[in-house]
């Protein structure tokens, strides 16, 4: 999934999980709360338009400025639902350029947003041998966090971002550079 750069008019969809019975939750639309940071900044409310679809599916239009940046992180929580955060690189994560930003969140065993995680990383570029990131991660709170990378993590064609913290559940990002 994938949204353009400072466009309006764009939407995605999503599901939400009901955290105890691992169903699709239905009727929570008004109460769906969603956070974005652009390019590793601070959280900001989101205010697009958040709509049911059925089936516990929902779809989000966000705004024209919530759209500009290069790499748009989206962490959406519900009662009852389990959080999760979604990541767009709006122009790709570019080949062997530092200054960029991967979004990611982090959720405890039992699916709730782990907001003070100690997150350890583990690089590897077109299927090889994993290697400890030496990049930045900051906590933007609530479970959402951003991830700097080296410019050397980045010179790969496949490059995937493993994130671990204990009680956890590791998150991984496998994303096709560009040029």
């Amino acid at each position: 999934m994938s949204l353009l750069k400072n466009v309006a008019g764009q939407n995605f969809t999503f599901e939400l999980i009901a955290a105890a019975t691992d169903t699709g939750l239905t009727g929570q639309a008004s109460n769906i709360v969603a956070r974005v940071s652009k390019d590793g900044g601070a959280q900001a409310a989101t205010v697009g338009t958040f709509t049911e679809l059925g089936n516990g599916a929902y779809n989000y239009a966000p705004t024209q400025a919530e759209t500009n940046a290069n790499c748009i992180s989206i962490l959406i929580t519900c009662p009852n639902a389990i959080p999760f955060n979604l990541t767009f690189l709006t122009g790709g994560l570019h080949k062997n350029l530092a200054g960029q930003h991967v979004g990611f969140g982090m959720m405890t065993v039992s699916g709730l947003a782990d907001a003070s995680a100690t997150v350890s990383v583990f690089v590897s570029k077109d299927g090889g041998a994993q290697a400890g990131g030496g990049g930045t991660v900051t906590n933007l709170g609530s479970g959402q966090y951003d991830y700097a990378p080296t410019q050397a993590e980045t010179n790969g064609t496949n490059v995937s971002f493993l994130f671990t913290a204990t009680s956890d559940v590791p998150q991984n990002l496998s994303i096709f550079t560009v040029a």
